[in-house]
């Protein structure tokens, strides 16, 4: 894991790249090698969680969700495992 990073509140780039950055390091992958998704996900209509997706080499695809009502991260590996659960590293 990336040491102690800071994301500021209700910033989705900085998550996003932090999001970026543990997927790849996860799975030793370059940084900005592979393209990189994302789709807001919602229930009943409003938003609950972001979905990440980095397309990686021979159509793998590494996985993170946001959940936005625990204000925590989920990253998943290539066979879609839950890996790591943890919240988001933030400074109001």
């Amino acid at each position: 894991m990336i040491d102690s990073p800071i994301v500021q509140q209700g910033t989705l780039a900085a998550v996003r790249e932090y999001v970026r950055d543990e997927l790849c390091e996860q799975n030793q992958l370059e940084r900005d090698a592979f393209e990189m998704s994302q789709r807001v996900l919602t229930r009943k209509g409003c938003p609950c969680g972001v979905f990440f997706c980095i397309h990686g080499p021979r159509s793998v695809r590494l996985t993170a969700v946001w959940d936005l009502q625990k204000d925590s991260i989920h990253f998943y590996d290539s066979l879609g495992r839950r890996s790591v659960s943890q919240p988001v590293p933030i400074v109001n």
